[in-house]
């Protein structure tokens, strides 16, 4: 079986990580005066579950493509295992672990971006947002729970579609090569 049957087969959960996505980023940006407790609470099991997530990519991806993966999932461990942990802490080390956070993913994203063929536009965009949000969250330190919060947020929508097109694409892939060899059965003798 090819890497590209296995994640065939695993585009779920990629919808799945996009939908978790997008309700933190629409939650974060809806109720941005909620607590550092929650904000720290709910981003932590999303930077958990794409830390998870990154990892199983760097065990079953491509081989060009491992150690990038599983670095962007160790970090993403590391920073949610902190906020689950320390989700009262200051303000000011949540600002610095997702600060650092976006800009390493991003910086990695931006990386692989380049080697699509297909949604290059797209990956490169999304690796922007995320490194140029992480480099505002690190350059005003001193910035409210509040604005923390619609910025992680506006990048968990980005990320939740972007990762909801690709699981989609994926799954459409998928059926195509179903179909493709369904109908190319056997041929009966004449």
């Amino acid at each position: 079986m090819d890497d590209v049957s296995t994640v065939e087969k695993q585009w779920w959960m990629l919808a799945v990580l996009g939908l978790v996505s997008i309700v933190a980023g629409v939650l974060a940006i809806a109720y941005p005066d909620i607590t550092l407790l929650a904000v720290g609470i709910i981003f932590g099991f999303y930077l958990v579950l794409a830390g998870i997530f990154e990892i199983v990519t760097a065990i079953f991806g491509e081989s060009e493509s491992r150690a990038l993966s599983a670095i962007i999932g160790v970090v993403a461990l590391i920073a949610g295992i902190v906020c689950i942990r320390r989700p009262d802490g200051s303000v000011l080390a949540l600002v610095i672990v997702l600060g650092i956070y976006l800009i390493v993913t991003g910086g990695v994203r931006l990386a692989f971006a380049f080697d699509e063929q297909e949604g290059r536009a797209l990956a490169v965009v999304a690796a922007l947002v995320d490194l140029v949000l992480g480099i505002l969250i690190l350059a005003l330190p001193k910035v409210s729970v509040v604005t923390l919060a619609l910025l992680f947020g506006l990048s968990l929508i980005v990320r939740g579609v972007f990762a909801l097109v690709g699981s989609f694409k994926l799954r459409r892939l998928r059926h195509e090569d179903g179909d493709a060899a369904g109908s190319a059965g056997p041929v009966a003798a004449a």
